[in-house]
């Protein structure tokens, strides 16, 4: 066999040992041995009584046969409550697997979402690098593909262990009727196994993967349209907005149909290959059934011992397009785990903690690490202290802000931080909730009364939204203006004051005098900060002034020394 073929068969367990290997801690667990445990033994037992009902079924037959009334009566009632003993235990083994897969996706979750928002990989994650390229769609990586996994890999192993247990009693059965008719049957089994696994592994498991990527990338051009449907209805872009998503469609119907194409060819080659068993045990044995060598029963038990048989060796047949599923949704989520590690590992800025917020020896590079924005820039904030950012558009200025935010760390030099740091970005973010909440932002609870509360919103400018019940829920990006949202996000500033305050233009929606109020309120609750903004206005709020330039140079400059270009 060559190292091709061995590839394509071996493709689905060369990415499923890795990943369990990461996850074994989540599957080991000291509370969920028992119920590990209960669940293998009620699947040996299970396959134990269907091995029984094959036996009893014959038997039965049997006795028909022979017109026995009393060996029918006695074959009867066993077959019954065999049946009935079958049926309660496979019912229970399948409600302990779905609870126990359902724990696992619990724990799977749990564990994705931690490391996902730890050190804001969400963000990095967008952010195509020379190290690395973005993640696509890690939201249904997250949801779909674990519960994927899950369900699937609680699902075939359970099989596994079914199938291995019926293989070792259904070859006893089958041997003691007929030797020929065993060997036949594991020659026949380990074929087509074999060429399921050549024939349609890698294929499959390719298409599965890109039909995942298609489905979610349709889907997130449907979200994008409907989170940004205001913008869109301004520029009357329904039109480019459509071809963009019949383009998108059009790529899941295309990979759609390779995988209806290769799918009719592996469900011929499994029907015809399965339909075939229906026949050959009978076939093998008439002349020992003719002769009277043997009951008519055992073409019964023959039969049944040979499906089981036929379903355990050929697993990797009859499981091929959850195995091929599997697979990839096992990929994307190792490609997502192996984002998520590298993220921090190798971060070329020095960030260290301290009582206010400076800068040594920074030079700021785009993300692809192409160009350099700003070279060995220097500068230190201390407390009451404002500074302003200047500089004409794609100098780097709200590259600087990320970095003094924390985002974006693949820069060199030393960042000095402290830990009460809060970002106002331009267009601020406002979560389906009620307004207390969008107030509160990022905080889960404080203490501030409603009456505190609505004296803030006064002192931004935001009367009506002052006599608002708190406790309302609204969709707060539709229901205010830009305006309206920026004047909450300083009233997020004033409720939480905190140390220093970064502003991106934060108030390029608000008129000058509007402005003019909130610097003044963020002056008397002592709040430093550092804006990045193009308005003449700005220079009277802030006592240093850094001028970024388009030749990677920069100048820090007092008020009275700035003359505004």
């Amino acid at each position: 066999m060559t190292y091709k073929s061995q590839r394509a068969k071996f493709v689905i367990l060369s990415q499923l040992k890795p990943f369990l290997q990461k996850l074994r801690p989540l599957l080991y667990t000291d509370q969920k041995a028992s119920s590990y445990a209960l669940l293998i033994a009620l699947s040996l037992v299970s396959s134990i009584f269907i091995i029984w009902e094959s036996i009893q079924r014959g038997e039965f037959i049997s006795a028909l046969a022979a017109r026995d009334a009393s060996r029918f009566q006695r074959a009867l009632i066993i077959f019954i409550a065999v049946l009935l003993a079958t049926a309660i235990l496979q019912s229970v083994n399948t409600f302990i697997r779905d609870r126990l897969s359902l724990q696992w996706r619990k724990a799977l979750t749990h564990r994705f979402l931690k490391a996902y928002l730890a050190k804001k990989s969400y963000y990095h994650l967008t952010i195509p690098t020379y190290k690395h390229d973005s993640i696509d769609n890690p939201d249904q990586r997250l949801s779909e593909d674990i519960k994927l996994v899950s369900q699937t890999t609680f699902l075939l192993g359970i099989v596994l262990v079914e199938s291995l247990v019926q293989l070792v009693g259904f070859i006893g059965v089958i041997w003691a009727v007929s030797h020929t008719l065993t060997g036949f049957l594991i020659g026949y089994c380990l074929l087509g196994t074999a060429i399921t696994g050549l024939c349609f592994g890698r294929p499959l498991t390719r298409i599965n993967t890109e039909q995942l990527k298609c489905e979610a990338n349709f889907r997130f051009g449907l979200i994008n349209l409907r989170e940004h449907a205001e913008s869109i209805s301004f520029y009357q872009g329904q039109q480019a907005e459509e071809t963009l998503l019949k383009r998108s469609f059009a790529k899941v119907v295309a990979n759609f149909n390779r995988l209806i194409r290769w799918s009719l060819g592996l469900n011929l080659f499994q029907n015809g290959y399965q339909y075939l068993t229906f026949i050959i045990p009978s076939v093998i044995l008439a002349p020992s059934i003719l002769s009277g060598q043997l009951e008519v029963g055992a073409i019964v038990q023959s039969q049944a011992a040979f499906d089981r048989i036929w379903l355990s060796l050929s697993l990797i047949i009859v499981q091929f397009e959850n195995l091929t599923t599997l697979a990839a949704s096992i990929n994307r989520l190792n490609g997502l785990d192996q984002s998520l590690q590298s993220f921090g590992q190798s971060e070329s800025l020095n960030t260290q903690p301290s009582p206010l917020l400076a800068v040594e020896g920074l030079s700021l590079f785009t993300p692809n690490n192409r160009r350099c924005l700003c070279h060995e820039l220097s500068f230190e904030v201390p407390i009451g202290q404002n500074l302003l950012i200047t500089g004409p558009s794609g100098v780097g200025k709200s590259t600087l802000v990320k970095t003094l935010a924390g985002l974006w760390r693949d820069q060199q030099g030393i960042l000095l931080a402290p830990t009460e740091i809060m970002f106002l970005p331009q267009q601020p973010y406002l979560r389906l909730g009620t307004l207390r909440q969008q107030l509160l932002y990022p905080l889960q609870e404080s203490d501030l009364k409603d009456i505190q509360i609505a004296e803030v919103l006064q002192k931004v400018d935001l009367p009506d939204l002052a006599q608002v019940p708190l406790n309302i829920t609204a969709d707060w990006s539709q229901r205010l203006s830009l305006g309206e949202q920026q004047r909450l996000s300083f009233a997020r500033l004033l409720l939480q004051r905190p140390l220093y305050a970064i502003l991106d233009e934060a108030t390029s929606a608000v008129t000058v005098e509007q402005e003019q109020k909130l610097y003044q309120q963020l002056q008397a609750a002592g709040v430093t900060t550092i804006s990045i903004g193009h308005r003449p206005s700005l220079v009277a709020y802030h006592n240093q002034i850094l001028s970024l330039r388009m030749d990677s140079t920069w100048q820090l400059q007092s008020p009275q020394d700035y003359h505004f270009a």
